[in-house]
């Protein structure tokens, strides 16, 4: 990760705002890349003037909003048919995730809206949004509060703490490894109950 991170600074380096854009698009989009790093290092060079942070934020924003969107809307409208096509359609087709889906979709707001902290989460709940066509309403507010509070974060702890930015962001990457990991495995427990519950009830019929 060390590694990627490196690489990433040296094209933010060379392409400046370009790279802050991409990179922050392609993580919000598709690629579980640490744009979080990225907006830190930016947002530490801010401040020593290499950047303008009033840039840096609005970019990032941008970039964020346009590839949640563009993967909510692409998993609405081919993600069902893509996802049975690879071997998911009796998951899809059961009672077990009509339930699920309709739980989730009747209280989205607070995983979109935590799962903008990690790339990881953020790409599996657009997903989960567009599969379980999420109403976009609730979507994109939870979206945009998420984004805006997330961005507001890494760009303050990267301008502030300039010259420890790289160590904070390194304890930042190791507690939301272990957040996802809690939340991964509160995820399987709630749905391996629910499973249970409809596979035992099945089971009498």
């Amino acid at each position: 990760m060390d590694f990627l991170i490196q690489n990433i600074l040296t094209y933010l380096v060379l392409y400046k705002y370009l790279t802050i854009f991409g990179i922050s698009f392609l993580a919000a989009f598709i690629l579980p890349i640490p744009s979080g790093s990225l907006l830190m290092g930016a947002s530490a060079y801010a401040r020593f003037g290499y950047f303008d942070i009033y840039l840096v934020f609005i970019i990032s924003v941008l970039a964020n909003m346009l590839g949640d969107n563009l993967s909510y809307f692409l998993a609405r409208k081919y993600g069902f048919d893509f996802l049975s096509k690879i071997g998911f359609r009796k998951i899809l087709n059961s009672e077990f995730f009509q339930k699920t889906k309709d739980k989730y979709n009747k209280n989205p707001g607070f995983i979109i809206f935590a799962s903008r902290f990690e790339v990881l989460s953020t790409l599996s709940v657009n997903l989960l949004s567009g599969v379980s066509k999420t109403p976009y309403s609730k979507f994109f507010i939870h979206e945009v509060t998420g984004t805006f509070s997330q961005v507001l974060l890494y760009s303050s702890l990267g301008y502030f703490f300039a010259d420890r930015w790289e160590s904070i962001n390194s304890t930042i990457g190791r507690i939301m490894l272990v957040l996802f990991a809690v939340f991964a495995l509160l995820v399987l427990s709630f749905g391996k109950k629910i499973f249970k519950k409809y596979y035992k009830k099945f089971n009498m019929l």
